[in-house]
């Protein structure tokens, strides 16, 4: 199995999810694209686009549409739900996070039985707002069509806290339950590592920069327990409660990266950064995701990285995996926010994911996945819009194929003055 890939449209109410076929204004993106033995679904919320009745009010009735709709997807794309290996869960109200938590497990044990006892690797996000003000849960998944395919062979690596397995019945239903790290193939995917004591169960400081060292040193665990190390991270996605800590993060990750990656001080993994309504316990600061490889020259795996800012590549890939950094309307060459028309930073943003795919022997027409970030809400037609507009002279295949995508709206971006920023997985 190579890095073949195949694309699946979404359609609400008997409509593909593209321009002409909805209006610009319309959300557009894909219901699922496969590189290769991975399945990228876009992110799937309470609406209920199968049979067109109003969006529950209920949480769990919201998540078990979300659920079904990720079923629906892997099935199409060949597999199955039991074949989910990463899930990003955003929740608007962190105090669903336990209700969230028991209905996935029962939902797996109806459905998923695998997962139930080995759930996905997994990051819990609480954003000001998902598409629509009511939407409670939006599910942004990646899985495989086959965990034994040759070359791409699935691993599972469990978590444990408390010297208990993060899977039910080891621990209760409404507790967290999660992998510590999955591979496919030779890529290896982190799940969220924030600042607990894995022994005690408890965060035993409330100092942002030792909160971010524990963060660090958990996703060097993970990569090591693979047969990897930290060197070989590739990409990243920092979850901040505070973006003022941005600077500080990176102070501590150049320290980390000093003492125990000194190949990433030089060629950085992408790396984008989130600010985040809350994460799953109110005294986490900071919650760190990573992928990345266990062998950076392996056969048809190699990993590369391409120049980028001081703080992160441009781009950085793993076999035919391209991640690129999030990319704002900030001049390119002063980082300055020269404008505020959300138009316009959209098109600035675009043009350097342009030029980024472009530096590392990609183009725009091989953008697999989106994480659209927005200031805000009332900016969504607009983006969709632009968003096509830019597809149309640029990337055509896209106006008709858009990629899959996953929204949320945050409070504010890595810049204050951002009101729009992308986040882009494509393929070289």
């Amino acid at each position: 199995m190579g890095w073949e890939k195949k694309y699946f449209p979404e359609y609400w109410d008997g409509r593909k999810l593209a321009y002409p076929h909805v209006p610009k204004e319309s959300p557009k993106f894909a219901r699922s694209i496969v590189v290769g033995n991975l399945i990228f679904v876009s992110g799937c919320t309470g609406q209920d686009t199968i049979t067109g009745k109003p969006t529950a009010e209920t949480f769990e009735e919201q998540m078990i549409m979300a659920l079904d709709k990720v079923g629906m997807a892997m099935k199409e794309a060949g597999s199955s739900i039991d074949n989910v290996v990463k899930t990003v869960m955003l929740v608007k109200r962190q105090s669903d996070y336990a209700k969230m938590r028991t209905t996935e497990v029962e939902y797996y044990l109806k459905h998923a039985p695998y997962l139930a006892e080995n759930p996905p690797a997994s990051t819990f996000i609480a954003p000001v707002s998902l598409a629509k003000p009511e939407f409670l849960i939006e599910i942004d998944v990646i899985g495989v069509v086959d965990r034994n395919a040759p070359g791409w062979k699935v691993t599972y690596y469990p978590e444990f806290w408390g010297g208990k397995r993060l899977a039910y019945p080891h621990v209760p239903k409404e507790h967290p339950k999660f992998a510590r790290t999955e591979v496919v193939g030779n890529l290896v995917i982190v799940s969220g590592c924030e600042a607990l004591n894995h022994d005690t169960v408890r965060v035993e400081t409330n100092d942002f920069k030792e909160q971010a060292r524990i963060c660090l040193e958990k996703i060097r665990a993970g990569m090591a327990e693979t047969g990897g190390s930290i060197d070989n991270v590739v990409k990243t996605y920092v979850l901040l409660k505070d973006i003022k800590y941005c600077p500080l993060y990176r102070q501590v990750e150049q320290e980390f990266f000093e003492k125990y990656a000194p190949a990433l001080v030089k060629r950085r993994p992408a790396s984008t950064v989130i600010n985040v309504s809350s994460l799953a316990l109110p005294e986490f600061l900071v919650e760190v995701e990573a992928f990345g490889v266990i062998d950076k020259e392996a056969p048809g795996w190699a990993a590369k990285y391409f120049p980028g800012s001081k703080d992160a590549s441009g781009s950085a890939s793993a076999g035919d995996l391209l991640f690129l950094s999030g990319c704002d309307g900030s001049d390119p060459d002063t980082g300055k926010m020269e404008t505020n028309l959300i138009e316009q930073q959209i098109t600035i943003a675009l043009d350097k994911v342009k030029a980024a795919l472009e530096a590392a022997g990609s183009s725009m027409e091989k953008v697999v996945k989106t994480f659209m970030l927005l200031k805000r809400l009332a900016d969504y037609p607009s983006m969709r819009k632009a968003e096509v507009e830019y597809y149309e002279k640029h990337a055509p295949y896209l106006v008709d194929n858009p990629p899959v995508s996953t929204f949320m709206q945050l409070s504010s971006l890595k810049n204050p003055e951002a009101l729009f920023e992308i986040d882009v997985t494509a393929v070289l």
